[in-house]
């Protein structure tokens, strides 16, 4: 068979397979065989190609019976009607002496070793068959000190092969830069920063360097302790809104460490300080294990029946002498899409009120009534997965890499890139540092400079003018007011100079793709839902709304406000954001829940506030929101829950509001509970409740410890 570059098929081991499009060598064998068809030391999933180790050199021919070549699989794009032979007698060999010459440096130590069992030379090393090593022992590192100043990884540069996963981990993964290789040959070292020590260095501990780490060389300090697990089970981690799926492994039904799994469609094996450490407070001695009812003035343990039947007897008297609307509910956006729906449905179905609530409704509110009346829903209209596809971000309002430190992490990258990128914000943010265009306005001018934008869009003509005729209405009077708009005027509002928020808005239309992500630097100023309004705007005079790598992304604020939202917990839209208030709907909710469902106006969180303290709200059901620490004006907050009849509270700790709770109910962790997710991503057509193409549901399970998996992402 001669070659001819219009085939679409490579032949492994003598068998045709069909190719993909920019697939390497490697790639192409690990999808048609399986992941362990090749070892490999310097190769990880979530990294570039790099070719240092050479363990996955294969042979390759051109024709079935011409000369073979041998090429490093990992980097080398598959030809099409090439011959690849994985395992010729040569090849075997060739990676026998490669991985000898890597042990003439390396301890053999592995009865002692952290990661014995669980150490991807020592697999590679059974796998080509070493039994001795022939050559003799090099100027090994055995004499180099661990570094155990840091409190949550270890470094033993003695256990290095040089495989370079660690600081490719922190340059692509995380984009810290810590990590880099100094010296030559045997004197060869991974440093951080100016060769200082871990603790003393700039590293964030999200710990993607210990992950990357095929030895022991670098490894966080729960994992080397926990080498042999009885399983491992997945969940999603409650931290921010990220969502990123954790790995857990866990030891006679106790969490010993936990890793990002790397086939994770939103953090793909990263995660951050937090979710891959921060989690002794499972099981922590200060955790609510029992229900504690209130007397005589001191919170008492009490059993699940007392505490039950003390709320009902309470919110019986209460509903029966003040009326349903003396008992109000607030929800959580930290807890899963089947307690946030039972909340509300409880609240309008069991008690009769639409006092109903949760801080999705609040520090996203502009997001939710500014995209739905854009679009007709207040969801991300991507997923992250189109930051792949893009070709020009505009952050605003938002500092991701400190709050959504993944997603941050994904941004930043792409910045460093050298790819267009725009950070509106008043601070110099790590984002910024690194933008094309900063766009340093001044506090609550987001509206003002967005005009500007839109302005110089279409004075230099690059709208869209296909997508506006066919998918907007109102372009002409919104065009007429824009152009009646006072650039010098606006200018001095901002304090930006006009030309450079002219180039801003010239490289983001002119950018084949463009992504926007704003996060409550919009949402949480009295202009905010316009600010909302006018991004989405911005996105739709240039087309950039319903293809893969553009769209309008709020980076929510806690891992479920989406789902909370999605459920019905605000008092003005049932599940589904069907008009809570509106006779039509509210027959159909009754026909669903075959009960009468209130259709009166229900109260906001603040509004709860003052009718408690106005003697009109008795009751309030507080699901895993700690109002007293973090709404605004402690004092009048404590007030309105000393003014309660009746204050329950569903908590992990005593927080500053279980303080002045009537009952404390112990709450469940995301690590034992079973459980739906909205996630930022694509439409899961099997869930009911998922109807958009700009979402999803997952769904987790539990098993008979109590921990969950997650069967997606």
């Amino acid at each position: 068979m001669t070659y001819n570059k219009l085939t679409t098929t490579a032949y492994i081991n003598g068998l045709p397979y069909d190719l993909l499009a920019g697939e390497t060598i490697l790639s192409f064998i690990k999808r048609n065989k399986s992941r362990d068809a090749i070892p490999t030391l310097c190769d990880a999933p979530n990294l570039e190609p790099f070719g240092s180790c050479r363990v996955c050199s294969v042979e390759v021919g051109l024709t079935e019976d011409g000369p073979l070549k041998t090429q490093a699989s990992c980097h080398t794009p598959v030809m099409p009607g090439s011959y690849i032979y994985t395992d010729t007698e040569k090849i075997k060999k060739l990676r026998k002496n490669i991985i000898e010459l890597v042990l003439t440096d390396h301890p053999l130590d592995c009865l002692t070793c952290e990661v014995n069992n669980n150490c991807e030379l020592q697999t590679v090393a059974a796998r080509v068959g070493i039994r001795d090593v022939r050559y003799p022992n090099g100027k090994n590192h055995l004499d180099r000190q661990k570094d155990l100043s840091h409190p949550y990884m270890t470094m033993d540069l003695s256990k290095c092969i040089n495989c370079y996963r660690c600081v490719r981990a922190c340059d692509e993964v995380q984009g810290e830069l810590v990590l880099s290789m100094s010296g030559r040959g045997f004197d060869s070292r991974i440093v951080k920063g100016n060769d200082v020590t871990f603790f003393e260095s700039d590293c964030v501990s999200c710990g993607a360097c210990a992950q990357a780490c095929p030895t022991s060389a670098i490894s966080d300090v729960f994992e080397s302790k926990s080498v042999v697990y009885d399983k491992k089970v997945r969940t999603v981690c409650t931290y921010c809104g990220v969502g990123c799926n954790l790995e857990v492994s866990v030891v006679n039904d106790k969490v010993k460490s936990i890793r990002a799994p790397y086939d994770a469609e939103v953090n793909q094996g990263h995660t951050c300080l937090k979710g891959r450490f921060a989690f002794s407070f499972y099981n922590h001695p200060d955790r609510i294990t029992s229900p504690l009812i209130r007397k005589d003035g001191v919170l008492t343990p009490a059993t699940w029946d007392e505490a039950y039947d003390f709320i009902a007897k309470k919110l019986i008297e209460i509903k029966h002498q003040y009326g349903p609307d003396a008992i109000a509910g607030i929800s959580s956006a930290r807890c899963t899409n089947e307690e946030n729906y039972l909340m509300q449905k409880f609240i309008r179905a069991v008690i009769g009120t639409n006092n109903i609530d949760c801080c999705a409704r609040v520090c996203h509110s502009p997001t939710a009534l500014g995209m739905q009346r854009a679009f007709g829903t207040g969801a991300a209209t991507n997923s992250i997965e189109d930051l792949k596809h893009t070709d020009c971000i505009l952050v605003i309002g938002a500092n991701p890499t400190d709050a959504h430190p993944v997603t941050g992490a994904k941004l930043k990258q792409f910045a460093m890139k050298g790819k267009p990128t725009i950070v509106v914000d008043p601070r110099r943010t790590e984002l910024a540092r690194y933008a094309t265009y900063h766009l340093a306005l001044k506090p609550g001018t987001n509206v003002a400079l967005l005009n500007m934008m839109l302005y110089y869009i279409i004075t230099e003509g690059l709208e869209d003018v296909r997508f506006i005729e066919n998918r907007t209405e109102g372009y002409t009077s919104f065009k007429d007011q824009i152009l009646a708009l006072n650039m010098d005027e606006l200018a001095e509002i901002t304090g930006v100079e006009k030309e450079l928020v002219r180039l801003a808005a010239i490289a983001y239309a002119k950018a084949p793709n463009a992504m926007s992500f704003h996060g409550l630097g919009v949402t949480e100023h009295t202009q905010g839902t316009f600010t909302v309004m006018l991004i989405s705007d911005l996105a739709m005079i240039t087309g950039n709304i319903g293809r893969p790598g553009v769209g309008v992304n709020p980076l929510r604020g806690q891992n479920n406000v989406q789902g909370a939202a999605d459920m019905g917990c605000q008092p003005h839209q049932g599940a589904g954001y069907l008009n809570a208030y509106d006779p039509e709907i509210n027959k159909q909710y009754e026909a669903f829940y075959n009960t009468v469902i209130p259709i009166g106006k229900g109260l906001k969180i603040p509004e709860m506030f003052d009718a408690s303290i106005n003697g009109k709200l008795k009751a309030l059901w507080l699901m895993g929101e700690d109002v007293v620490q973090t709404d605004p004006n402690t004092q009048k907050v404590i007030k309105a829950m000393e003014q309660l009849d009746l204050l329950v509270v569903q908590e992990l700790f005593m927080t500053e509001t279980a303080n002045y709770a009537t009952v404390v109910l112990p709450g469940a962790s995301f690590f034992g509970k079973e459980w739906h997710i909205y996630q930022w991503g694509k439409k899961n057509t099997e869930s009911p409740k998922s109807s958009r193409t700009t979402g999803r549901y997952k769904s987790g399970r539990t098993d008979h410890s109590g921990y969950h998996e997650c069967d997606g992402f």
